[in-house]
Order: structure tokens, then sequence, then C-alpha cells
């Protein structure tokens, strides 16, 4: 298996699994290919990806599932903060590319939205960076029992994915799109 397919596995197994909209992964600039064959071979399940930053040695892409990521990107409330920030968009697409957009000299931390983190979360790193519990992938602003338990699942797929991934299983056959 390739490091690009391990790192992909580790980082994104949680979005292909169903339970976060999206993720962001690094990969070496050599693994774009076999990256986007791998992508492609989910595009049949709803998943997609953008190439947010591209560095001279690696490269910062989003995995999403267009649907999912579409029901959270166009609630009322992430669609208001998206918009205070000047997020203009009538896809999911737009959205991402809105994103792509704003990355810079400075990492844009709103992309904890669509990364799934709550936006209480979100909003509170925001304002205060160094305040918050850490909570695994993010910090808590609010609900920390929620953030350590929904961090926690997050881990446990990752850790299954890994598990089967180093018992020799691909990507593809462990989430069947052959």
């Amino acid at each position: 298996m390739s490091e690009t397919e391990y790192a992909l596995g580790r980082t994104c197994g949680m979005t292909f699994a169903g339970i976060k909209p999206a993720s962001l992964v690094s990969v070496k600039k050599q693994g774009r290919a076999t990256l986007s064959g791998i992508v492609r071979r989910f595009a049949r399940k709803g998943f997609s990806y953008a190439v947010l930053h591209e560095g001279e040695e690696r490269t910062l892409v989003c995995v999403y599932h267009t649907a999912q990521l579409g029901r959270l990107l166009f609630s009322r409330e992430i669609r208001a903060f998206l918009e205070g920030l000047g997020y203009r968009y009538e896809s999911v697409g737009e959205a991402i590319a809105c994103l792509k957009a704003r990355m810079g000299e400075h990492f844009p931390h709103e992309v904890g939205v669509f990364l799934g983190y709550p936006l209480h979360d979100v909003k509170g790193f925001i304002a205060d960076p160094r305040g918050g519990t850490p909570c695994g992938a993010w910090k808590a602003y609010g609900d920390e029992e929620n953030a350590v338990r929904t961090s926690a699942r997050w881990r446990r797929c990752s850790d299954a994915v890994c598990r089967m991934m180093d018992s020799g299983k691909s990507l593809t056959q462990i989430f069947g799109v052959g």
C-alpha cells in the first residue's frame, strides 16, 4: 500500500465511513495521482476532493461527501456564519472554492465547520485560539462531553481503518467501492 493511500485512510476514513462530512489530508506531490485515482473510485458513493493549497513538496486536499457537506453548509446557522466571513456560494463546490481562496498566509479557522466541528467551537476558537479545552481533534468551547465523545468516535474509526490497512486491505476493499 502506498504512503498516500495510508494517509488517506488514516485521515479521511471517518469521512468515507459517513461519520464526518469532510477531512483534510496532506499528501506529497508525487502522491497526487494515487489520491486522484482512489477518490475517483469513491465518487460513485458521492465523494469528491479539492486541492486547497499546493506547497513545494506537499498538497493540502479536502476530501468530502458532497451531499453530507451540502446539508451542513446550507443549514441556516452555518450559512449565516460563513456569509458573515464573506463566503458567497450556491453549491458545495462554490463554498469549497471560497475556502480555497482564503488559504494563504493565515489558515482560515472556519475550515472547522467544513470538517464537522460544532459551530460554537469554531466561533470560540476564532475569538480565543488560546482558550477552550483540547478534546482530541479540536478545542471545545461549549459541550466538552460531546466533543470528547465525537473525537473518540472519529479516532476509533481511524484506528479501525488503519488496522484493516495494516492487515493488507485497500481502502476500496474496506469501503466496498471496488
